[in-house]
Formats: structure tokens, C-alpha cells, sequence
């Protein structure tokens, strides 16, 4: 207790003594679900944070007041939040709020309170004022001198130094009930953070594992613990996080809980200190077989792949021969990477007999059905509900595979786990996608927007979807608009990660009547705030490779009335036809 007390009294002492106190970067979601960070405003020359409370007359009396400091910077390098830190203020309060106040600034909801805990944020009104390129608080205030707010924005703008306000602050003082807790109970190692690890973090930061190192005990932890926080702080771990607030359950949910990441951080600002228990991480083996459900009716080894120490490698289309003598429903499939710290992603198209000598292998374009596939962290493809996929008599696979370099030249023969039916099941998994492939991203452009629809025409279920975009990916999200006028998101991913594509798997599946449009809404980022971006001075236009971009929300969905038989009788009328295709 006595250590985190002081760790934070120190740390509030030198926010309030200091104009230029160096702040940690973090991001937050605001009350409409965007994401904003704050390092991404570094070529701009204040972030403006005025905090607020939706109950706060203090802060609503002087509404006008704000959106006219904003209006006044207008066209210049300021941006301009409000930040909420209040537990008891919901996010779908917050934003309802902010309609019926005609606020039109985005108000960060701060709900762990972690951010404005970091910031040393003590009371509704304060005003904040931050050198995004330096991350430098140059300026605290609050609502009660808005003039010294406004003088120190020129004076930042002028490149000069900026004086707090000494105006004193009537908004109601803030409580932060987990940092009083775990100030009265520190926490533990052994029983908080080892389990909070265990379950999110191991199974990639493990010897072997694709993260860049392993949690093999309380040592390493600690020594990792400033870059721990930074990457929960800013939301880059875990990945593949979605909007909680919005959208279906899904079957695996991503990310820390609010109490989870309140535990993580404050035991990092106590300095990460062990316990006298024995350490759960070390000497744990991480119980992994070889694949994750089982022996595979059929394993393949793709052809050995050669990966270079550096540069950057292109995507390469891999057949593999199946050599199946019969048809065969696909049950489940997983990859077993060679090497986990080259192999990015791996998508599996069915190419029929035609497919693997003409479409398929000369131009690499993956004309065929995808039935599997592999990313960092996300598990195999397993069909759910009695149902499968069909592979055909004849068919092989054709793997588009992305390799990032290591550092170290090496090989890579990745292992294809395939599970099959004894006999067909009940059902037919099918695969869709809401995709747009004819556009033009300006260069500069933070923020272009794109769309693609799917058309549901027959009843359908919903089972997963999977966005899929290149480096200047943003955010995209799914909804479903139904015939009877009716809609609805399914899922938003506020910040995109082509690091990480994940395959979001719906926890129940959802019923499509005939007639819904899925819609997926995203962005892309072609300006040089996208550190990620090749060449923000160019156009990007559609295409295979990651220097051009691609804008596509996949689905797995399965149709109504799609029995084996059914697809039998119709693959059989297909084969006959790509037997001609072949012959010619």
C-alpha cells in the first residue's frame, strides 16, 4: 500500500508543480465508439482535454462557451476532446447526453480511469492542454478560467511557453475507487497478475510463441512491465479488440476486462513486485499439442519456404496437392506454422480441377471458395453446428501465405491439420463477402471512407466475420439492415491491425431473413499518421499485393435448406462443366 501511495503521490505532486510534465501515450474509444490516440496527433500542436460530467452543471453552463473556444482555433493545429472518468456515467449515457446538449466534440469515456488517473485529473472541469510531439502537459486549467486557456493556445501556437491557471476549480471532486482498493490491498502477483497473463497473454509471449518474448517468470514480467503498460495503455494489446459496447456476443471474447487492466496497471505503477509464493509462470509449460483438436484425419506439409533475414516479402500463392480419391466434408482445419515468427497469414482457397492449372496457379488469384485459414493468435477453423465445407474429388488448395522477416534467414514448412466427417453432416457451411474492390485512396488521405454490401437472398445464419484490409486499414464495423426497415451493428473494430486478422466468431448465430443487407463501413489511412503506411505520398488503388489495398468484410454464414445432397447434385452438374473448362 505504501509504495503505491507513494509512487502516485510523487507522480500527482510533479503534475501539479510542472507546466511541462511528460505524459504516457494511451488511447481511448469515444462516446460514438471511435478510437483516439493520442500520439497520433503529433503533427498537430495542442490536444485540448476539458473534462466532463453529464450531470455537471459547472460543465453544461459553459457549453456555448466551449464549442466557441473550439470554434475559434478552428483550421489550426488544436484538437479538441472532452474526457469522461466517471463510473457512474455509461457510455450510451454519455452519448445521449451529448444529443440532447448539442455537444458536438468527441468525449473520450475514460472507464477504467486509468488515463485520467495518469494525468493527474483530481476534479470535472479541469482543463488539459498537451504537446502531442513532445507528449508534454503544457498547460492545467479549469472551466473557470477559459481566458487562460485561450492565452496559453496562442502561446503554444507561437512556440512559447505556457503558465498553468491558478483560477480556483468549484467541479465536484473524482473518486477512483480501484486505485483507493488496490492502495488498501496491494496486488498480488501470484493470485492477480499470473492469471490475467495465463489466460491472455502466454499462449503467444512463450518459448517459441510469435511474441517478441516470454512470460517465463515474475523477472521477465517485470522487466517487460514499462512496455506492458504502454501497449494496454494505447490499446495495441491484446489485439484484435472490438467495440464493447456494440454489437453481437461473440464466442471469444477480445481483450481485458476494466478490472483486469485496473489490476495490471496499478500493480505496474507499484513497480510489478513479486510475492513470497511460489511464481506461477516459471518453470509452467505451456500444454500444447501438436494441433489443438486432435490428430487430422489428413496432414499436408506445404512445399518448404524459404524466408530471407529482411526486407519484405510478397504475398506467395502455394499449391498443395491433396490427392484426394474421393469427395470429402471438411469438419475443421488448422495450421501449424514451422516457423511462428515469419508466418503472418495463411488463407486456404479450394481450387477445383480447373482452378489449380489455369485461374488458380498462373495468376495467383484465388478464384476458389477460402475454407480455412491462419493469423497470429486466432485458433483454427472449426464449422459449428453439425455443418462442413466440401472439398471435391481432384480438388487441391491454393494457399496465399505472408511472411514478415525476423532478423535471421530461415525455412518454413507450415503443417495443414484437415478434420473430416465419417458421413456428410446436416448442414452446409457457406462463405460471403461485403467488399468494395473499384476505388481511389488520395494520398494524405487519414480517413477515406469505403463500403461493400452483401446481399442475403435466402435465410441465412450468421457464424463469423472476418475484416480484412492492408497497411492503410483503419477501422471497419458490420451492420445488418433487414427487410423490415429494421437494423442493427454486429461488430465494430475501431482500430484495424493488419498484423493481426482475426475471425470473429458470433457466440450464438444470427438469424438473416432474406432480403438483409449486411453492410461493412470502414476507413482507410493513407496519410503519414499510419505508421504503417508504405508511401503516404501515393494513390492506392485495389490489388493482391500489401502495397495496394484490398477492402473486404468476410463472412461464414450458412444458408437455409443447404443440405449435402443439395450441393452434391449441383457441385456434380459444376464438375462436368470445369471438365470442359479443363479439356479445352
Amino acid at each position: 500500500m505504501r509504495t503505491l501511495t507513494l509512487v502516485a503521490g510523487i507522480f500527482l505532486a510533479g503534475l501539479a508543480n510542472s507546466s511541462t510534465q511528460y505524459v504516457g501515450d494511451f488511447a481511448l474509444l469515444d462516446h460514438e465508439g471511435s478510437f483516439h490516440q493520442l500520439s497520433y496527433y503529433g503533427d498537430q500542436r495542442a490536444v485540448v482535454y476539458i473534462v466532463q460530467a453529464n450531470n455537471s452543471a459547472h460543465v453544461n453552463a459553459r457549453l456555448g462557451e466551449i464549442h466557441a473556444l473550439r470554434d475559434a482555433f478552428a483550421g489550426q493545429p488544436v484538437v479538441f476532446y472532452m474526457l469522461n472518468p466517471l463510473a457512474e456515467d455509461s457510455r450510451q449515457a454519455i452519448a445521449a447526453h451529448a444529443q440532447a446538449s448539442n455537444i458536438d466534440l468527441p468525449i473520450l469515456v475514460d472507464e477504467t480511469q486509468l488515463v485520467s488517473e495518469s494525468l493527474g485529473i483530481t476534479q470535472v472541469g479541469e482543463i488539459l492542454i498537451i504537446d502531442p510531439a513532445k507528449m508534454n502537459l503544457a498547460y492545467r486549467g479549469n472551466l473557470e478560467d477559459l481566458a487562460g486557456a485561450e492565452s496559453a493556445l496562442n502561446q503554444l501556437l507561437a512556440g512559447e511557453a505556457a503558465s498553468s491557471s491558478t483560477a480556483e476549480n468549484p467541479g465536484a471532486k473524482i473518486t477512483y475507487a480501484a486505485s483507493a482498493s488496490h492502495a488498501e490491498q496491494p496486488v498480488s502477483y501470484s493470485q492477480d497478475i499470473a492469471p490475467i497473463l495465463q489466460e491472455n497473454c502466454v499462449q503467444c509471449h512463450r518459448e517459441g510463441g510469435i511474441g517478441p518474448w516470454a512470460m517465463s517468470n515474475h523477472a521477465m514480467v517485470q522487466g517487460w512491465s514499462a512496455m506492458m503498460r504502454e501497449v494496454v495503455m494505447t490499446k495495441r494489446m491484446p489485439p484484435g479488440q472490438v467495440d464493447p459496447h456494440v454489437g453481437k456476443e461473440l464466442l471469444q471474447p477480445m481483450g481485458l476486462s476494466n478490472a483486469e487492466l485496473q489490476k495490471l496497471v496499478h500493480w505496474i505503477d507499484a513497480g510489478a513486485p513479486g510475492d513470497a509464493q511460489n511464481d506461477p509462470l516459471a518453470g509452467a509449460e505451456l500444454v500444447q499439442s501438436k494441433f489443438s483438436f486432435g490428430e487430422p484425419d489428413l496432414v499436408y506439409t506445404i512445399p518448404a519456404q524459404d524466408i530471407p533475414a529482411t526486407g519484405i516479402v510478397d504475398y506467395r500463392y502455394v499449391p498443395v496437392e491433396l490427392n484426394l480419391d474421393r469427395d470429402v466434408w471438411v469438419r475443421a482445419m488448422e495450421f501449424l506454422p514451422g516457423d511462428a515468427e515469419v508466418l503472418h497469414h495463411v488463407i486456404a482457397y479450394v481450387s477445383s480441377p480447373a482452378d489449380k492449372t489455369v485461374r488458380g496457379r498462373a495468376t495467383g488469384a484465388a478464384q476458389g471458395e477460402s475454407v480455412g485459414g491462419f493469423a497470429p493468435g486466432r485458433p483454427g477453423d472449426v464449422f459449428r453446428d453439425n455443418s462442413g465445407r466440401l472439398i471435391r474429388k481432384g480438388s487441391n488448395l491454393l494457399l496465399q501465405i505472408h511472411y514478415t522477416t525476423s532478423g535471421r534467414a530461415t525455412v518454413d514448412e507450415t503443417e495443414i491439420g484437415i478434420y473430416i466427417y465419417d458421413e456428410p453432416p446436416a448442414y452446409v457451411m457457406s462463405g460471403g463477402v461485403a467488399g468494395q474492390r473499384r476505388f481511389l485512396v488520395p494520398p494524405h488521405a487519414k480517413e477515406h471512407k469505403l463500403e461493400g454490401v452483401q446481399e442475403i437472398e435466402r435465410d441465412a445464419y450468421l457464424y463469423d466475420l472476418m475484416p480484412h484490409m492492408h497497411y492503410r486499414g483503419k477501422y471497419m464495423s458490420y451492420t445488418a439492415e433487414y427487410p423490415d426497415g429494421s437494423s442493427e451493428i454486429l461488430l465494430s473494430v475501431p482500430k484495424y491491425n493488419f498484423n493481426w486478422q482475426f475471425n470473429y466468431a458470433l457466440k450464438d448465430p444470427l438469424f438473416l431473413p432474406a432480403g438483409t443487407r449486411l453492410i461493412a463501413r470502414g476507413a482507410m489511412d493513407n496519410s503519414d499518421r499510419n505508421p504503417a503506411n508504405p508511401n503516404p505520398n501515393l494513390p492506392v488503388h485495389f490489388g493482391l499485393q500489401t502495397k495496394h489495398e484490398m477492402f473486404f468484410g468476410f463472412t461464414t454464414l450458412r444458408y437455409a435448406g443447404d443440405t449435402p445432397d443439395g450441393v452434391m447434385s449441383k457441385r456434380e452438374t459444376d464438375g462436368r462443366k470445369d471438365d470442359k473448362v479443363a479439356s479445352r
